[in-house]
């Protein structure tokens, strides 16, 4: 985890290169950007993978790497400008968007069934979201994020990291309580 934040999460500079940028597109490079983050963070939260987190920590206690372990150093990564109050970039804003849609799927979807072998060979995990420990996970997640940002909102001076907080917070309040 501490691997995806720090080149892939955090603003992966290392992929921003203007220079290259400017020769071979006039436009897309934050979508490109966007793409690949949100790519490998709906990896992190797919359900079958989260279930087999769930399995294993059942079957190895405390010696496993549970959810609300994974769930918790991925909020604290995500959201990490909350806590020293920073100006959110465009990557990250996007990112914890993306965060926040990954988390009102799993608050709504419903029971994932196996996925059909095709003649091969193909693994899939049977998932039932409404009778999992996912949604009661997501849920909480959503409620600690919502928190962190009522907290830090009056100490951020930046005015785009302002709205966009103000914006995360109608959204989580719209999963949380739907109309």
């Amino acid at each position: 985890m501490k691997f995806m934040q720090e080149e892939l999460f955090k603003t992966p500079e290392w992929l921003i290169d203007e220079d290259i940028f400017g020769k071979i597109e006039y436009s897309g490079s934050v979508e490109r950007i966007r793409s690949v983050q949100i790519r490998y963070l709906n990896n992190f939260l797919h359900l079958g993978k989260m279930a087999r987190i769930i399995e294993n920590e059942s079957l190895n206690g405390s010696e496993a790497y549970g959810l609300v372990e994974m769930m918790t150093d991925l909020r604290t990564g995500i959201w990490s400008e909350l806590r020293s109050r920073r100006p959110i970039d465009t990557y990250r804003r996007n990112l914890q968007k993306a965060y926040i849609e990954r988390l009102d799927y799993l608050m709504t979807t419903g029971p994932q069934k196996k996925l059909s072998s095709f003649g091969g060979y193909r693994k899939s995990t049977v998932v039932n979201t409404a009778q999992s420990d996912i949604r009661s996970l997501a849920r909480a997640e959503l409620n600690n994020t919502a928190r962190q940002i009522r907290t830090s909102l009056p100490g951020i001076q930046d005015k785009m990291t302002r709205y966009h907080l103000q914006d995360v917070q109608q959204r989580i309040e719209d999963i949380l309580n739907p109309r």
